[in-house]
């Protein structure tokens, strides 16, 4: 029986999720961390969450989320995750529970179910051939998993592919030519600085030009905030970020992304923004470095020069309902 989830459901939920959930990759949970990041955050609904039941015991589960205050959300409702128990983990019982979540996303208007980082519940995975080092969240469905090809064969495309990329900063060094190229920069009037809102102007309208919801909602706000935010800059001009700058409490050093404005590439900006981020994050505790990006994306060969491998690929993952 597939139903509606209900509070008494949790424990059931939090048991799948250190079992069946954590074969799957996801980062082993305490109670009040699984709450915390699914069953009590601020967007678990109950109306996109439903129950594999057998027997009176839960052995799978969906859930998902949508709203209007989420980027794309008044299109869209996001799949979370899925879980299914070893004896009930079937294509068949995968179909049904995606059905049940995009009937609930149609009931509610939204045009598309996705797989993407958008979605604000974000669920740690940890990252293969480390000593349990976790990224916080997931751009989409892993390919080494069966939902990947299941849900290829419900309808889903993949939109585009990320790469999962990780450095143990520990074995990071600060390359000999860094310097040097940071000094014929400075003479055709390019370099990086902490964001200082006194002395840097255009961050918030180099942002919002960058067209991506999450960073206009999160960098203007750090650099207020007085965060440690690094700017690339054109004399006084932000033309490009990185940071904000601080270790998570699993020791990863936080990364919200990098990006340089069209108009000032192709000067090494966002070059030196990586490595000197990798250098702060090192300074502030943080033990090791994990991203995404694109597989297509220029960016990967500045992180794979700095160290970085490729440690897991996700389908950015679409339907159309």
């Amino acid at each position: 029986m597939i139903r509606c989830y209900c509070p008494s459901d949790e424990e059931g939920l939090f048991t799948l999720w250190n079992t069946a959930g954590t074969k799957l990759g996801f980062a082993p949970l305490s109670l009040e961390k699984f709450r915390q990041l699914l069953t009590r955050h601020p967007h678990f609904s109950p109306d996109y969450t439903f129950v594999l039941e057998e027997g009176g015991a839960v052995l799978g589960f969906v859930n998902g989320c949508t709203g209007d205050d989420i980027p794309k959300g008044d299109v869209r409702g996001y799949l979370s995750c899925l879980i299914l128990a070893e004896e009930a983990d079937t294509d068949e019982n995968t179909a049904l529970l995606l059905s049940r979540l995009e009937d609930a996303f149609r009931k509610a208007g939204r045009a598309y179910s996705a797989v993407t980082f958008f979605n604000p519940i974000r669920l740690p995975w940890v990252i293969p051939g480390t000593p349990g080092h976790q990224h916080n969240n997931a751009p989409g469905i892993a390919l080494d998993i069966p939902l990947h090809g299941r849900m290829c064969s419900q309808g889903y495309r993949e939109a585009t592919r990320e790469c999962a990329m990780y450095l143990d900063l520990s074995e990071y060094e600060r390359p000999d030519w860094l310097e040097e190229k940071a000094e014929n920069m400075a003479r055709e009037g390019y370099h990086v600085e902490r964001y200082d809102p006194a002395l840097h102007t255009g961050l918030e309208e180099m942002v919002e030009a960058l067209g991506n919801a999450m960073w206009s909602a999160e960098i203007p706000a750090a650099g207020k905030a007085g965060m440690d935010l690094l700017v690339g800059l054109k004399g006084n001009t932000c033309a490009g970020f990185t940071g904000p700058v601080y270790p998570e409490e699993t020791g990863r050093g936080y990364f919200a992304g990098l990006a340089v404005a069209p108009q000032y590439e192709g000067h090494g900006l966002g070059t030196l923004l990586f490595y000197r981020l990798l250098d702060r994050e090192k300074q502030v505790g943080a033990q090791y470095m994990s991203l995404f990006t694109g597989e297509d994306n220029h960016a990967r060969f500045i992180y794979l020069g700095a160290g970085f491998r490729i440690v897991r690929r996700f389908g950015v993952m679409l339907k159309e309902l």
